[in-house]
């Protein structure tokens, strides 16, 4: 089976005054197309070093990653420009690869309409909520057409019930443009309720635990508000939450 990411044998040792500090060890992960992979694990474990490597920011100190077409990076904040409008905001990946075309707006434009955002396109981020404007920052990342999406806890400024209705709209999103997708987020119910599988990490130097494969029974076509109706997703949620030995205090539900 021919897959759009594969990891092998990714190991990375950063480099400090106090001496060498070991980060990852021998990942080995793969995505096939129109899958949406979640990586979870204990907080500082390495989840954002796995990103920023198959990103290209980092180089890994061993291992291989082949990523089988053009990356589109969201990360945790918006970064959206507040002096530049809606749109123009949306424009600034193109702008920066010069390939701002007469068809890439017409794309632009169909995004904004298609995803509720086209009476906001002249407004400035300062006057969208915090659902609005990480919408804009996914369309903004679907502007430059990537075939591969990566997902930086792109939900973690957002209150609670924000982040569950956040989820929902850009997990359809992704669906609808069958966009391949690698989302780190602390929240197992995220994880369970966005993935088709998740990959489970341990501590630092962070290895692959587990490998879960999800599997719902929903009456409807599987979103994060349905998923969570499922009566295994409960199920997930325990075995997840054992094999992280997270203390209570940190729990997210």
């Amino acid at each position: 089976m021919s897959f759009i990411v594969e990891i092998k044998d990714l190991s990375m040792n950063y480099y400090t005054l106090s001496g060498e500090l070991e980060v990852l060890k021998d990942i080995n992960l793969t995505v096939k197309k129109g899958e949406i992979l979640a990586l979870v694990g204990p907080s500082g474990c390495g989840k954002s070093t796995i990103m920023n490597i198959l990103s290209g920011l980092l180089k890994p100190t061993k291992g291989q990653v082949h990523m089988n077409g053009k990356i589109g990076y969201m990360f945790q904040r918006d970064c959206l420009l507040e002096w530049r409008t809606i749109i123009d905001n949306i424009k600034i990946g193109l702008e920066i690869q010069k390939k701002l075309t007469n068809e890439s707006v017409e794309k632009i434009e169909h995004l904004l309409k298609t995803y509720g955002l086209w009476e906001f396109k002249n407004s400035y981020p300062r006057q969208l909520s915090g659902g609005m404007r990480q919408r804009v920052a996914l369309i903004r990342t679907l502007a430059v057409d990537p075939d591969i999406l990566l997902l930086d806890e792109p939900f973690s400024a957002l209150d609670y019930q924000t982040r569950l209705l956040v989820c929902d709209d850009i997990t359809k999103i992704i669906r609808r443009e069958n966009k391949t997708t690698i989302i780190v987020t602390h929240d197992i119910s995220e994880a369970i309720s966005m993935g088709d599988k998740i990959a489970v990490l341990s501590k630092r130097p962070a290895t692959i635990k587990s490998i879960h494969d999800v599997i719902l029974s929903v009456d409807t076509v599987k979103t994060p508000m349905t998923a969570r109706e499922a009566p295994e997703f409960k199920n997930y949620f325990n075995t997840i939450w054992k094999e992280l030995e997270i203390d209570d205090k940190t729990r997210s539900l």
